[in-house]
C-alpha cells in the first residue's frame, strides 16, 4: 500500500494521533509517499527517519530534493514535466503525481493552506480514500 503525506506549511509539530497513525502503516511496511516541503512534509521525514524507517519516497519538482531527511530514502523527481512553470503550478506538479501514485492519502491540515486543500480535492476527484487530521 502506499500513502500520500499532505499537510500544512504552518504545522512543524506532530501530534500524538498523527504518530499513532504513522506507526500503523509502518506496522503495516507502507510505502510513505512524502513531499519535499518545509512543515509536515520535513516534520514526518524527520519522524520516519527516528523511526529507522526506509520505505518513503520523496517527491519534488526540482531535480533534487529540497527536504530529505530520511536516509536511503527513494526520490521522484517530477523536474521534467514541471519544466518552465513556476510557484504553484511548479509545486503542484509533484502533488498531482502523488496523488496519482498512492492508494490512499493522508492530509494534516490547519483548514487553511491552500495546497493542502488542492490536494484533498485532487484525491476526493480520483476516487481515493483519504483521511483528514485537522490541527492549528
Amino acid at each position: 500500500m502506499k500513502v500520500f503525506i499532505s499537510g500544512s506549511k504552518s504545522i512543524s509539530a506532530l501530534s500524538e494521533e498523527v504518530k499513532s497513525l504513522l506507526d500503523e502503516h509502518i506496522a503495516l511496511g507502507t510505502e510513505f509517499l512524502v513531499g519535499d516541503c518545509y512543515g509536515v512534509d520535513a516534520a514526518v521525514q524527520k519522524y520516519l527517519e527516528s523511526k529507522g524507517y526506509r520505505n518513503v519516497t520523496i517527491y519534488c519538482s526540482g531535480e533534487t530534493p529540497r527536504n530529505n531527511f530520511v536516509t536511503g530514502a527513494k526520490v521522484h523527481s517530477c523536474a521534467k514535466a514541471a519544466k518552465g512553470l513556476t510557484g504553484r503550478a511548479f509545486q503542484y506538479v509533484k502533488d498531482i503525481q502523488m496523488a496519482q501514485d498512492c492508494d490512499t492519502a493522508l492530509m494534516i491540515w490547519d483548514g487553511k493552506s491552500n495546497g493542502t486543500g488542492e490536494n484533498i480535492h485532487r484525491v476526493k476527484e480520483m476516487g481515493k480514500p483519504y483521511r483528514i487530521i485537522n490541527e492549528d
